[in-house]
Parts: C-alpha cells; sequence; structure tokens
C-alpha cells in the first residue's frame, strides 16, 4: 500500500492540470463546481438539470471540491490526492480478495502487481471515474467473500455487500450485470435458503443507492431515467451503419435535439438514438458479430493498456509529454505489463473455472460479465480497466498456498502418540 501510494502521489504531482476541451474530464470538473457550489447536477453551460451522466464520479469529484475548497483552488491535483489513497486502499482489497481465494502468498502476489501496475497509476491522477469504482469493486468482492467463506454470510453482510456495489453501479451502471454471477457463486457454496436471503438483501442495498437517483430523475427531469442518459449514444455509435467498432464522431447519430435545450432535449436525443441503433441491427443482424471482433480489437488488443496517459493530457488536447519520448517510454513498459498480466489473468481465471468452487466462480462470473457487458457498446481501451485487477487477482491465485499433507501430519501425530514416555 505505501509504494503503491508513493507511486501515485509522484503522479499526481507530476501530471494533475485543468483539462481542456470538452472532453469528459473537463465535464465532470465542470459538475463538480456546480455541485460543490450547491447547485446540484446541472448542466454548467446552461443550467439545466441533466442525467447525461451516471451520477458516482461527478458527485465524489464535488464532495471533494466542496470539501478541499477551504484548503486549495487547485481542484485537479486534490482530486489526484484524493485517488492515490482510494488507489492504494485497492491495492489492500485486491490482497484481502486474492487471499480469502488462495491464501497469503496469492495476497502478497496480488497485492505487489496491483501496486505498480503502470496504467492503474496513470488513471490514478485522470479525471476519470475508473479509480473511484475500481476501490468500490474490490470492495464489494472482499465484504461478498467474507472473511469465513460462506459461513458468514449473514444478511447483515450480503446487505452492507450490496450497498456498495450499489456505489460502484451508480459510477458505472455494468455492474449490475454481476448479480447474476454472484447469486449463483452464493447458490453453491451450500445452504440455498441463505443464500436466496443473501441475494435479496444484496439486491435491496443495490436498490436503496439507486432509487433516490431515479427519483431525483422524475421529478428534475419530468421523465423515467433510471441512471443516465448517455445510453443512446453509446449504442448509436457501436450500432450505425458505418460504425467501425472503435468511438468515434458519428454524422448518423445527429439529432434535432440541441445539446443545451435542457431534458426534454437530453432525454430526446437519448430516446432517438437508441430506437436508431435497434433498428440498424434489425436491419442488418448479420453484421453484428463483426461489429464485437472489432470492439474486442480495439478494447483489448490494438492499444495495449496505457490510455490513462493519454487521459491525463486531455487526450492530447494538452500535450506535455513528449509523445515519442517520455508517452511512448512509459506506454513501453505499461503494455508489456499488460500483456503479462493478461496471460497469467487468462490462466488463472481458466484455472479457477476448472475447480469449479463458488468463490472462484464469483471471480470468475465478475471478470466475465465486467468484460462482456462493454461489447454491447463501442470499443474503446479505457472500458478494460475496471478487469484488469480482476485479472490480477486471477494471476495471483496461481500461487496458492500449499494444502498441509494430511497424511504426513497423522503419521507424524501417531508416532508421538505411539512413543514410550519422556520420547516422543
Amino acid at each position: 500500500m505505501v509504494l503503491g501510494l508513493v507511486l501515485r502521489l509522484v503522479w499526481a504531482r507530476w501530471v494533475a492540470r485543468e483539462p481542456q476541451g470538452m472532453v469528459d474530464p473537463a465535464r465532470y470538473l465542470g459538475y463538480a463546481r456546480v455541485i460543490a457550489d450547491g447547485r446540484g447536477f446541472i448542466e454548467p453551460w446552461s443550467g439545466f438539470p441533466t442525467a447525461y451522466y451516471p451520477p458516482g464520479y461527478p458527485w465524489f469529484v464535488g464532495v471533494v471540491a466542496w470539501a478541499g475548497s477551504p484548503f486549495t483552488d487547485n481542484l485537479p491535483f486534490l482530486v489526484a490526492v484524493v485517488q492515490a489513497f482510494l488507489s492504494a486502499a485497492s491495492v489492500a482489497l485486491g490482497a484481502v480478495v486474492a487471499r480469502r481465494l488462495a491464501g497469503d502468498r496469492a495476497g502478497i502476489v496480488a497485492a505487489f502487481a496491483l501496486a505498480v501496475y503502470p496504467n492503474l497509476i496513470f488513471h490514478s491522477g485522470a479525471i476519470l471515474g475508473e479509480t473511484l469504482y475500481i476501490s468500490l469493486f474490490l470492495g464489494f468482492l472482499a465484504v461478498a467473500l467474507g472473511r469465513e467463506w460462506p459461513g458468514d454470510l449473514t444478511t447483515r453482510r450480503t446487505f452492507v455487500g450490496g450497498v456498495v456495489l450499489g456505489l460502484a453501479v451508480m459510477v458505472r451502471p455494468i455492474s449490475l450485470a454481476v448479480i447474476p454471477a454472484v447469486a449463483l457463486a452464493w447458490w453453491m457454496a451450500g445452504d440455498r435458503r441463505r443464500a436466496a436471503r443473501g441475494v435479496v438483501a444484496l439486491t435491496v442495498g443495490v436498490a436503496l443507492c439507486i432509487i433516490p437517483w431515479t427519483v431525483r430523475n422524475y421529478i428534475r427531469m419530468d421523465s423515467f431515467v433510471l441512471l443516465s442518459t448517455n445510453t443512446g449514444d453509446n449504442l448509436c455509435i457501436g450500432h450505425a451503419p458505418n460504425a467501425t467498432g472503435a468511438f468515434g464522431a458519428n454524422e448518423w447519430c445527429a439529432t434535432d435535439h440541441r445539446f443545451l435545450d435542457g431534458p426534454p432535449a437530453e432525454i430526446g436525443a437519448d430516446r432517438e438514438k437508441t430506437r436508431r441503433a435497434i433498428d440498424a441491427i434489425v436491419d442488418d443482424p448479420g453484421r453484428e458479430p463483426w461489429l464485437v471482433w472489432r470492439r474486442l480489437w480495439f478494447m483489448w488488443i490494438r492499444n495495449g493498456d496505457h490510455d490513462g496517459l493519454i487521459a491525463v493530457q486531455s487526450y492530447r488536447l494538452d500535450p506535455f509529454l513528449a509523445r515519442n519520448g517520455t508517452e511512448a517510454k512509459l506506454a513501453r513498459v505499461a503494455d508489456v505489463a499488460y500483456w503479462v498480466v493478461m496471460g497469467g489473468g487468462l490462466a488463472g481465471l481458466v484455472i479457477a473455472s476448472r475447480r469449479r468452487t463458488p468463490e472462484g466462480l464469483l471471480l470468475v462470473g465478475s471478470a466475465l460479465m465486467t468484460a462482456v457487458v462493454p461489447l454491447a457498446f463501442f470499443g474503446d481501451s479505457r472500458f478494460k480497466v475496471p478487469v484488469v485487477p480482476l485479472l490480477i487477482i486471477a494471476a495471483a491465485t496461481m500461487f496458492k498456498d500449499p494444502e498441509p499433507d494430511v497424511q504426513e501430519a497423522t503419521t507424524s501425530s501417531d508416532a508421538t502418540l505411539l512413543s514410550p514416555p519422556g520420547t516422543g
């Protein structure tokens, strides 16, 4: 944890700066500042309420801005420092999860890898939600596995796990997809009645996080919006007739709804783009397998794993790292680390699935769902960042503590019992 924290604080000091342009980091800071001013989640440029992004990360940055305003006005640096501590906490949480899966050695390996993995360090300095999400999701896994699996899966513990998972959902809604994997793991763990109670408590915990925001949206946006209104954009970019599988502006997705015209335009654009994406799928279903492959290519293969380097430079609108110098060297190190983790993580997931233990299948299911759901939209290297800690943990479980030799221990014990007094 200390090693990970030091690396991240040094990185924060180096790269924290005001984002440029209209990229996600700049928009998150804009939302955060109006939240810190007490105006709620509104578009800073129009003053209208919005639900375009899932609320978890903008509110997190807003709280950081509000709490830190008496001490500094350098919000990017303040957020990077807070995220450095969160990311260091993820080192400990990942170690706890690995230890509960495979023992002390696995926990140590996972902790070290999480502490030094380059792109996790890069992201801790970016105004993006991945660092917050990872800490929440690993916290959920630590709670879900319990200290004495599965004996301490009480209703209280599963409810707490549901609340932590619900907070992760508020940052990245794809986390809802892991609930079936959790339910299956608890079901396999033994007591079916207790598992059913646990799933209900988990679901209630998640719902308690989501429902207040949905009610807010119904009141402020005058329409039902479960979490956010950017689903239409994501679907349309990924399924337009001229889609390539990668992220990019697409004229086919343009609508008459203007960005700054308030909630009716925001909701109308979301619904129209969603309808267009569905129509494109229905009109040409044979193209979908090719698009899935292209999304896999852009998400997992083409660009390695160094997108945090690009994000801290406002996606090269503020290129303060020499592209063919410092950036290239850091990217090379990060990509080598990525392919090592990828190989080890996939091997660890295969071994865990073959062992068929409930806790192992929980890890496999969580990694699989987190990796697969984004493929419904478009391929982007950033989408795999939350999967990488799970691959690290899976790789670490191959360093499982050796099982005690029961036969040898029994023989030794019997020999002691049979020895004459004073010679045992």
